[in-house]
């Protein structure tokens, strides 16, 4: 059985579709089986970005065909997300908000791998095994509030050099969290 894996951003036409490309590639080099979808706190109705298609195109990674799409408890609930990714802290509280015990399994990238180094998957744990030993030491009241410490930074309408910078970073994260998911779901 696959995971399935949603990642959010503002608008879902720049961070998450990035987020979406490098953690199904990421994955697939891995070895694990998931199916990564990604949305949006809001719609405004923008395409998807020009610059995050050429950055990941040098990456041999196509997202020109995205389409956004809203986040709202059918995305959640309905498509049934095992893992949410969220890029800050207030789209943290939007998708715990927005589905039923969303929060569990809701994390900025950031966050989930710092959990991910303080609490180290064993082999075969699971996913959801993995997010309930979290679960008994992670407090609501720890993500009120914005922290640089978990935002991952929005080039909408920024430079190159931001561009490159997020790319980099959720390349990073991408890598970190399909190693995690590997060991999550290896044979015990």
């Amino acid at each position: 059985m696959s995971l399935r894996i949603l990642v959010v951003c503002t608008a879902n036409v720049c961070r998450s579709p990035m987020g979406e490309a490098l953690l199904r590639h990421h994955c697939a080099a891995a070895e694990v089986g998931v199916h990564v979808a990604s949305a949006g706190v809001r719609m405004p109705g923008l395409p998807v970005d020009p610059q995050a298609v050429a950055l990941l195109a040098e990456m041999g990674l196509d997202i020109a065909t995205h389409r956004p799409r809203q986040l709202d408890s059918s995305v959640l609930d309905t498509d049934g997300a095992d893992l949410v990714l969220v890029m800050t802290r207030e789209h943290l509280r939007v998708a715990a908000t927005t589905g039923q015990s969303a929060f569990r399994r809701t994390f900025t990238v950031r966050e989930f791998e710092r959990h991910l180094l303080s609490c180290p998957p064993e082999a075969g744990e699971g996913l959801d095994n993995w997010l309930g030993e979290v679960a008994k030491t992670r407090q609501t009241r720890d993500l009120l509030g914005d922290d640089p410490r978990d935002d991952v930074a929005d080039p909408y309408r920024g430079s190159l050099g931001e561009y490159r910078q997020c790319v980099d970073e959720l390349d990073r994260l991408c890598r970190t969290t399909a190693r995690a998911l590997a060991v999550m779901t290896a044979a015990g």
